[in-house]
């Protein structure tokens, strides 16, 4: 005789339904962008932007940009993303890290004279 029958689902209240019946929490993640298709995206339309400037300030705005895109990507990571340590995937955290060194880059060369026309 089973005191607790996992069949009968008369008994089960609403929320445990909505639980059971949900998508499971790997599958929703997957659905959505990836960080590094939102990363391609971001620095694509930081150079998008860029490109609309003056040539002098050009490397300028875009480092600017990519500044800033950094630390959308930061706060992502900090109020969505977990641990930032172990993924084996590109994680918000990464994608902050790379707009960063782009940003970087970017004002490195101009400083050095590698960006001017």
């Amino acid at each position: 005789m089973t005191t607790f029958d996992l069949q009968d689902r008369s008994r089960w209240t609403s929320r445990l339904r909505r639980s059971r019946t949900g998508t499971p929490a790997g599958a929703a993640e997957r659905a959505t962008w990836s960080p590094l298709t939102g990363w391609i995206a971001t620095t694509t339309f930081c150079l998008a932007l860029a490109a609309l400037s003056p040539a002098p300030a050009m490397p300028w705005v875009l480092a600017g940009l990519l500044s800033l895109s950094g630390f959308v990507w930061l706060g992502a990571a900090i109020t969505r993303a977990g641990p930032p340590a172990s993924a084996t995937h590109l994680t918000a955290w990464d994608a902050a890290l790379l707009d960063f060194a782009a940003s970087f880059g970017v004002q490195s060369a101009a400083r050095l004279g590698l960006l001017t026309a």
